[in-house]
């Protein structure tokens, strides 16, 4: 999954009010323009984020791959220095309830600013936090999305969200996978391996103890993830494939566990202190847990460590 950065600020709002971003194939003497080019290498589920007026106020989804278009009419006059040809990408666009000031941060952002096309000004001693008027659409490192979505915190829809917290997970799956390589047993490092990937030993011996999620209900296993208490990567390789190191969840209450936004005291009762956490569960129709049972001594080991991460 990509992650985007458009400067728009002339077109912002028919843009984000259209689900959409557009730019011309060529600069106007048929010239070629790099962050034009890059509309055609957007895809179905990469990230974008809208910056104009010194201020990020959307996150959005990319939805499919760019189409050729005529210059939308909406544009006006404001389009008129552009070529009438160009392309189109759908964008599932969230507005932020604060948007974020780049300036205000930009000792953070500017060293993960790329060397050539930086969508903002990279110069650190003017730290302007404008946008480069030659970048429409240029392509960030994934560090650099990160960031800014931690910077942003809660201020985007669920969606959006789980898109966010899926380009984390790949990068630290990849990190953990590769540290695998480092065990010398090659049965040992197969059966972590799939441990790791959510298959094997570890996902039979959690179903063994938990069968279904224990906030929704439910008990198809295909629709569950076996989830760490003790994260992987701070556990040793007995505690990454003991069942009771895990529960199965469902993927949306998975993100939110994974996160430590929610817990569960030894007694079974979810525990939920964040904001947006009680708000996404709220329009889940979650108030608490379907089913409420006591965790086992081994189970309560791990969820005390869970538990004092909890974030508020």
């Amino acid at each position: 999954m990509a992650v985007w950065w458009v400067n728009h600020k002339q077109t912002y709002k028919q843009e984000t009010d259209g689900g959409y971003i557009w730019s011309p194939k060529t600069n106007k003497d048929g010239g070629k323009n790099v962050s034009y080019d890059n509309l055609t290498y957007c895809r179905e589920g990469d990230l974008i984020f809208s910056f104009a007026n010194k201020l990020i106020s959307n996150i959005g989804v990319i939805e499919e791959e760019a189409i050729p278009t005529k210059r939308p009419e909406e544009f006006g006059k404001s389009g008129e220095q552009w070529d009438i040809n160009g392309w189109l990408v759908r964008v599932n666009w969230s507005l932020l309830d604060e948007p974020l000031k780049p300036k205000d941060f930009f000792n953070l952002i500017q060293p993960l600013l790329p060397e050539k096309y930086s969508p903002l000004i990279r110069d650190e001693n003017s730290k302007t936090g404008q946008g480069s008027q030659n970048i429409y659409l240029g392509k960030i490192s994934n560090e650099l999305g990160e960031l800014l979505l931690q910077l942003i915190k809660d201020n985007c829809d669920s969606t959006v969200r789980l898109k966010v917290d899926s380009l984390v997970e790949e990068k630290e799956i990849a990190h953990d996978l590769n540290q695998l390589q480092k065990i010398p047993s090659i049965t040992e490092r197969q059966a972590l391996t799939k441990s790791r990937l959510g298959q094997g030993l570890f996902r039979n011996e959690v179903s063994r103890i938990e069968p279904t999620c224990r906030v929704t209900g439910l008990d198809q296993k295909g629709l569950l993830i076996a989830s760490h208490i003790k994260p992987w990567r701070e556990s040793n390789n007995e505690e990454r494939l003991d069942g009771s190191n895990g529960l199965l969840l469902s993927p949306h209450i998975d993100k939110l566990f994974d996160k430590h936004l929610i817990s569960f005291t030894s007694k079974g009762e979810l525990i939920c202190e964040n904001k947006a956490a009680r708000k996404a569960l709220k329009t889940w129709g979650i108030d608490q847990a379907k089913i409420i049972k006591p965790l086992s001594g081994k189970q309560e080991a791990y969820m005390q460590q869970h538990r004092r991460l909890l974030k508020e």
